[in-house]
């Protein structure tokens, strides 16, 4: 094994362990979505970190502060990363994309939320899945489909990206995200045992396939200089179908905030 493929062995826990769901299409410098992103056969990578206020668990009532790691990578058409998973893109072409990714379906900790008392843990588990996307500037939609042992989900969605100045890009977004029964059960089901070991507090619920979710983004890059720049991201989100009646969901509606500051080189 050559020194480079040890460092993406090495890599490849990370970024699966912390993925962070960041907007289809966020303009992060250094990934395929960076409208100025060129692809060739040298190593970049944007590294930094910043906050997140994510919501505890998808329909909970109640947000949390957690820390949001950024590292992307990228070597040609291949890329890695903390916001999209690790993949290979196909396309040579700058406005499509598409080609194979794996990235990390959620897990989730019963001891979250009070809400989720009987209900047990959920364990991270690796998605296979693909990826289309496709820029007619100003304009961009992108589509990704994922499975794994939770189950398997489609997300649908598009943008306008708009260049504000010299320094700042602004994208907004509107997404679709549908999901068979498997994960729907997974995320917002409750089985009789559960039930059960809930005290009787929630309900058994069936949830079966359909939209999931839509979700309103928007994301603000500034460069500071040719190396460093900052990420904001504001997204809203609101449950539908069996996600939005299941026992388990506290509130339709859901925000997630987060900021990173970054290095590219």
């Amino acid at each position: 094994m050559n020194m480079n493929m040890k460092k993406l062995a090495l890599l490849v826990p990370l970024l699966l362990s912390s993925q962070l769901a960041m907007a289809e299409g966020s303009g992060i410098p250094g990934t395929l979505e960076d409208s100025a992103a060129v692809i060739d056969s040298a190593w970049k990578v944007a590294l930094g970190g910043g906050i997140a206020s994510v919501p505890r668990y998808e329909g909970s009532a109640a947000n949390r502060l957690r820390f949001a790691p950024l590292l992307e990578v990228s070597n040609g058409n291949f890329f890695a990363g903390t916001s999209r998973g690790i993949g290979y893109n196909f396309s040579d072409n700058k406005s499509i994309q598409y080609g194979p990714r794996i990235t990390l379906a959620s897990q989730r900790r019963q001891s979250v939320d009070a809400h989720l008392n009987g209900m047990g843990d959920i364990g991270y588990a690796a998605e296979l899945g693909g990826f289309l996307n496709a820029r007619f500037s100003p304009w961009y939609a992108t589509s990704s489909i994922a499975s794994s042992s939770h189950g398997a989900h489609l997300e649908l969605g598009g943008g306008y990206e708009m260049q504000l100045t010299e320094a700042d890009k602004l994208r907004t977004g509107l997404d679709m995200n549908w999901a068979n029964g498997k994960y729907m059960q997974t995320y917002f089901g409750v089985s009789a045992v559960q039930s059960a070991a809930s005290g009787g507090v929630l309900t058994a619920y069936n949830a079966s396939s359909g939209v999931k979710d839509y979700a309103l983004k928007l994301n603000w890059t500034h460069s500071y200089s040719k190396e460093w720049f900052s990420n904001a991201g504001v997204s809203y989100k609101q449950l539908a179908g069996s996600a939005k009646n299941s026992p388990l969901t506290m509130r339709n509606s859901m925000s997630t905030v987060n900021f990173v500051v970054g290095y590219h080189f």
